[in-house]
């Protein structure tokens, strides 16, 4: 039994499966405040429980000056790393917020995340009875590494939701943008010319889209890099019409 109450029209913030009532609560008290432009609110469009490539955050923040995918935890097991991974890919900075009668799913959060964080952050928090929302800080490509770990992740048509054309990847001098990376201490932006990734060409950071250099990096010589450890994600997938930095 909760001592809170959820009234009004509720069902746009539901999930597919079971939910807790507190695990509601956390995604009508954050509309509400966009609603009261009382803080934490953020501008752009709350899309709740809405497909974003092959996954569905409880909300995503949308078509403002940043995306964001804000999750709340009030129980259920999540696959953190992935989800936060997946969410930066795509170009969202993720909020991860926690019920505070779960601060114990922080420990497990913080041991799958902090092999890769790298700067400042902060877990959200939220209680319904008390009618307190904070965020926290996001997870950014700022203070977040992004090692990359697998080849499918230069294969557009491996890239999460590519099949159905919901990663909205830019296409860019006749390829697929797929944002900057460090290869061994290089930064390029990769263009794949194909959707399984096989051929590229790449660009410097300033570097004109005509003075592409195609044929560089080559398939094997990143499948080897990656099998090293020496390939980092710096940035998302091209966007078209992305306003977030890169």
């Amino acid at each position: 039994m909760t001592d809170f109450e959820i009234w009004g029209d509720v069902e746009r913030y539901r999930s597919a499966g079971k939910e807790s009532v507190e695990h509601l609560w956390g995604k009508i008290e954050l509309d509400r405040r966009q609603e009261a432009k009382r803080d934490p609110w953020f501008p752009g469009e709350y899309r709740f429980e809405k497909k974003f490539a092959d996954r569905v955050p409880d909300c995503l923040v949308y078509d403002g000056p940043v995306k964001r995918c804000i999750e709340f935890v009030a129980g259920s097991d999540q696959s953190y790393r992935a989800k936060t991974r997946e969410a930066l890919r795509l170009g969202c900075v993720v909020h991860w917020v926690f019920h505070i009668e779960h601060r114990d799913q922080q420990t497990a959060a913080r041991a799958a995340l902090e092999p890769e964080l790298e700067g400042p952050f902060e877990f959200g928090e939220y209680d319904p009875i008390a009618g307190e929302l904070d965020v926290g800080t996001p997870i950014t490509f700022k203070n977040y590494a992004f090692p990359v770990e697998r080849y499918i992740d230069f294969q557009p048509e491996e890239i999460l939701g590519y099949r159905s054309g919901k990663a909205w990847i830019e296409r860019r001098a006749c390829g697929w943008d797929l944002g900057c990376v460090d290869l061994a201490g290089s930064h390029r932006r990769l263009i794949a010319l194909t959707p399984d990734g096989r051929h590229f060409k790449s660009l410097a950071p300033k570097q004109p889209i005509e003075d592409a250099v195609w044929g560089f990096p080559t398939e094997d010589g990143v499948k080897t890099l990656i099998e090293e450890g020496r390939v980092t994600r710096l940035g998302p997938v091209g966007h078209p019409g992305d306003r977030t930095s890169r």
